[in-house]
């Protein structure tokens, strides 16, 4: 029988209307390519057993797994997932045996069915490649600004208007010494990229993306370095407010902090290491009375700020638009964006 195989490339999205990762859960949790399903013919437990065995007696170990591999894929073909009119893509690892075993089947079948040529690794090297080199396609603007005036929200309300590019939100970290979201876990760095790939991909490279200015780590997470390099190529708009209105922001935006003292605990910790002494006793000496206002505020002035003048946003801000910000709300941000010139269409 003829197995018909393909390359990765971006057209596969397009070209079939399913696409199966036959990987174990664990496997399939840690990245995958977007929009495939995971239907493993060996579970975690499963592959766990016959990886194992396979060191003792390699002969009998692909025995016993093609016995559990069979009774998965029965299991699979009975819950009839696939319609004969569909076009099928089945991965593994690197386009072995757990692949080309349900491919056999489905192929005997009568399905129209291929097999990625290297399986995951072949479409990890894509992504790598993507980030290394056809990100330079891509166009980006920045929206800047110090820690506490809105740029993330200011750039969730500017998604309706033009194309945007979440970088915490797609990190699930709000890219600040307390920025770990409560009940949110940050998805690996392959699965980052991925996940990066994947809205690059719907975006396109037609119009200019706006992201916020990063550090090139969010939270554990690094933004690939040449999407961070070309993130600084293009405009900034650097949001402006007072250090009042951003106190009453933070404390709004942050609010499970002053409800879970853990998290505030934590934070602190990592503060502790970072910061000359006499700087965090104030903040500290805010947090122990429980003047969350004047906490913040502290946190600002003797962190943020200091911080915020290493960065590269601040040393290369003589090329800023400035926009001046009386009240850090949606209101006002809406008004910003649909008079502003800096936002119709990238003009």
């Amino acid at each position: 029988m003829r197995i018909n195989r393909v390359v990765f490339d971006k057209n596969i999205f397009v070209n079939y209307t399913k696409i199966v990762d036959v990987r174990s859960e664990n496997e399939f949790l840690e990245d995958n390519i977007p929009s495939s399903i995971n239907l493993p013919v060996l579970n975690n437990k499963e592959r766990i057993i016959i990886g194992t065995q396979y060191k003792e007696n390699s002969f009998d170990a692909r025995k016993q797994g093609a016995a559990i591999i069979s009774n998965n894929i029965s299991k699979i073909i009975q819950k009839n997932i696939f319609k004969k009119e569909e076009k099928i893509l089945i991965y593994c690892w690197r386009g072995g045996l757990r692949s080309l075993s349900l491919y056999l089947i489905l192929k005997q079948i009568g399905f129209n069915v291929e097999l990625l040529e290297g399986g995951y690794k072949s479409y990890r090297k894509y992504i790598v490649n993507f980030f290394n080199n056809e990100i330079n396609k891509f166009q980006f603007n920045q929206i800047k600004g110090v820690t506490g005036v809105g740029k993330t929200l200011f750039l969730n309300i500017l998604k309706d208007y033009a194309s945007v590019l979440d970088l915490e939100g797609i990190a699930k970290h709000k890219g600040s010494i307390l920025g770990d979201i409560p009940k949110q876990k940050q998805p690996n760095q392959k699965l980052f990229e991925t996940k990066l790939f994947s809205k690059l991909m719907s975006l396109g490279t037609e119009d200019n993306i706006w992201v916020e200015s990063e550090s090139i780590k969010i939270g554990k997470l690094n933004i690939p370095s040449n999407l961070w390099r070309k993130m600084g190529e293009g405009l900034s708009v650097k949001l402006s407010s007072s250090l009042k209105e951003r106190v009453i922001f933070i404390l709004r935006d942050y609010k499970y902090f002053t409800k879970e003292p853990e998290l505030m605990k934590n934070a602190m910790n990592v503060l502790k290491r970072i910061i000359q002494r006499k700087d965090y006793s104030v903040i500290e000496k805010n947090l122990s009375k429980g003047d969350y206002s004047k906490f913040v505020e502290s946190l600002i002035v003797h962190h943020y700020d200091k911080a915020y003048k290493k960065t590269r946003s601040e040393v290369d801000d003589h090329h800023d638009n400035i926009i001046n910000i009386d009240q850090i709300n949606k209101k006002t941000f809406l008004e910003i964006i649909k008079t502003s010139k800096f936002f119709n269409q990238n003009d």
